[in-house]
């Protein structure tokens, strides 16, 4: 019984090991793993400004079709207003071609009965006009005024054939002209419609463009509050870490760039030099040429090298490299206290070694989020960041 109580025992004791050892890995946070977080959310932030660039060329599209939506219907406007003017036009040639018939066929057929008159009495006309005449000049008379009233009539048929000709001739005119238009008509509508299937289209894509940006957005939040959670920790990490590796208790620290003491960029607000960059610095930055010596503030031990950073030039935007430190070092000198080494071409240490007060173990360079060569030195206190100022005597 109790080789069994001392064996359940061990076993609670292993598990509860093995619980912790568990919790602990999922529990710790390494710069690595902020970095890639920030790196993760500049990939999204490229992503993003590719999507609303898109986004931006495509709403300008749809903007210059609603422009030419606008011309298309301004001139089928004024296609079917001539087209209406055209079929009054038709309209009041119809209206007056039959007047001209009505007024052809009374006059035509009054000429005809007075012509079928004279043919009735073809070979006596001249005999009873003779007498019925009460003298010669009476019978010319007589005589003349029939045949000039026939003369009349076919002349005046004659130019009432000819009006009706040009009335037709017009309306087929207007008709085919109206024709023309009807089928100008057609192809204007077919632009309209076409325009109108496009801006379908361009909608369809904004509305998917809108929606992919709206989404990257949502995964940008979640990995910034991934990273708030992971900085968080970090920084308990740090304070942690900030107690052992050395046995610092106050005093000035050496200054970490001694050949060079221009203070480009001091502690605080400002605005951000370069797009990724922060408006809030971290740290002070000391102008030096490419390749000069990065020197420990204090004797620590290195708790966390950053080297994967190979963008050594100016730049305007940042790389996102090391959270846009670029290459760091980071030193542990007991008390809570951590000094930062940023912006690194290379590094002489690696995590866990023991560095002394003025050993050398980086050289300046341009790396991460920087527009020229400096050192950016940056100072935690149990895990918050403080301005180096007083602890190097500035």
């Amino acid at each position: 019984m109790k080789e069994r109580v001392k064996l359940l025992i061990s076993l609670l004791i292993i598990l509860i090991l093995v619980f912790s050892t568990v919790y602990g890995t999922f529990a710790a946070v390494t710069q690595q793993d902020m970095d890639e977080t920030r790196e993760k959310i500049n990939e999204i932030e490229q992503q993003k400004q590719e999507v609303e660039a898109n986004l931006s060329e495509e709403m300008k599209k749809l903007e210059q079709l609603d422009g030419d939506i606008a011309e298309v219907e301004f001139n089928l406007g004024n296609v079917e207003r001539e087209l209406k003017s055209l079929q009054s036009e038709i309209q009041g040639l119809e209206t007056e071609l039959e007047k001209k018939i009505e007024e052809y066929d009374i006059r035509y057929e009054n000429a005809c009965t007075r012509i079928e008159a004279q043919y009735l009495y073809g070979n006596i006309t001249y005999l009873d006009v003779l007498l019925n005449s009460t003298s010669l000049s009476n019978f010319l008379s007589n005589y003349y005024m029939v045949e000039q009233l026939l003369k009349d009539d076919e002349t005046f048929l004659e130019e009432l054939e000819g009006e009706k000709q040009e009335i037709e001739n017009e309306k087929t005119t207007l008709e085919e002209k109206k024709q023309k238009v009807e089928e100008e008509k057609q192809q204007v509508q077919k632009q309209q419609l076409a325009l109108a299937n496009k801006v379908n289209e361009k909608n369809k894509i904004v509305s998917s463009l809108k929606a992919e940006d709206a989404a990257l957005q949502q995964e940008k939040e979640n990995y910034y509050a991934e990273l708030a959670r992971q900085e968080e920790e970090w920084r308990r990490q740090a304070a942690q870490a900030g107690n052992s590796g050395g046995t610092y208790s106050g005093g000035k620290l050496a200054w970490p760039c001694p050949s060079y003491t221009r203070i480009s960029s001091y502690f605080g607000s400002r605005g951000a030099p370069l797009a990724g960059g922060s408006s809030y610095h971290k740290g002070i930055d000391m102008a030096a040429p490419k390749g000069s010596s990065i020197y420990a503030a204090e004797s620590g031990t290195v708790i966390a090298v950053y080297t994967g950073c190979t963008h050594n030039y100016g730049k305007n935007k940042s790389c996102g490299c090391g959270g846009g430190f670029g290459n760091y070092v980071m030193v542990s000198h007991g008390g809570g206290l951590v000094t930062v080494y940023a912006h690194c071409t290379s590094i002489n240490v690696s995590n866990g070694s023991k560095v002394s007060r003025g050993s050398v173990i980086a050289t300046v360079g341009t790396t991460g989020a920087s527009t020229g060569y400096h050192l950016h030195f940056g100072v935690l206190l149990n895990g918050t960041y403080v301005n180096p100022a007083p602890y190097i005597g500035l």
